[in-house]
């Protein structure tokens, strides 16, 4: 009610200053001018503080409508909840699955090079929950799987079958120690403690 007194009394003000100008300018061209001006802003005095009240009451009708909808939709919010997870969910995995890329890429050319290894895969095994950034994710890994296997030639299928018998004929502590550089390389490159890589060698698990 104090609004409606008070938007009242600006108009009838305006119109009094109005009046008290209109009678002392002079007739001239100005004058017109003067008048159209002082109409405009007797519109805007008069409609501006409607536009503010339906504008207001509109988004008190919206708020309450929404909040209506959310309290008597709880199932579209659990809904919502599980979609959000899923999208969470499958980022995270996307996330390991580039990162897994990215590790076999930094070292694929010196496992064949200077181990005669190739890696097959890579799997990343993190404790972070979906909805963690990239950073935590990284912190948070607790193991990396490397699946690995000698490198074959294409061109002589008998040599590489004697190659094999050769490798399982040395002692068992030749192997670890092959296995032991090889974890020692990738914990170097990747910048990880080599306790958490753990190898796979194609026949049978190599992770002293």
């Amino acid at each position: 009610m104090q609004l409606i007194s008070e938007w009242i009394i600006n108009i009838v003000i305006f119109i009094l200053l109005a009046m008290i100008v209109d009678m002392l300018l002079p007739d001239t061209a100005m004058k017109k001018y003067v008048k159209f001006v002082v109409g405009l802003l007797l519109i805007s005095i008069v409609v501006t503080p409607i536009f503010k009240f339906l504008s207001t009451d509109f988004d008190q009708a919206l708020h309450s409508f929404l909040n209506d909808q959310s309290s008597q939709n709880p199932a579209m919010e659990k809904l919502l909840e599980e979609k959000k997870r899923e999208i969470e969910t499958s980022q995270h995995a996307y996330i390991l699955e580039q990162m897994a890329v990215q590790l076999k890429e930094k070292v694929e050319k010196e496992m064949i090079a200077s181990h005669g290894m190739t890696i097959t895969n890579i799997n990343i095994s993190s404790t972070s929950s979906p909805a963690q950034d990239l950073e935590s994710i990284l912190k948070s890994i607790n193991k990396i799987t490397v699946y690995v296997e000698p490198m074959r030639k294409k061109d002589s299928v008998a040599e590489v079958e004697q190659v094999s018998i050769q490798i399982k004929d040395q002692p068992r502590h030749n192997q670890s120690r092959r296995t032991k550089k090889l974890r020692n390389m990738l914990a170097i490159e990747w910048d990880v403690p080599d306790s958490k890589i753990e190898l796979v060698v194609k026949g049978g698990t190599d992770d002293p």
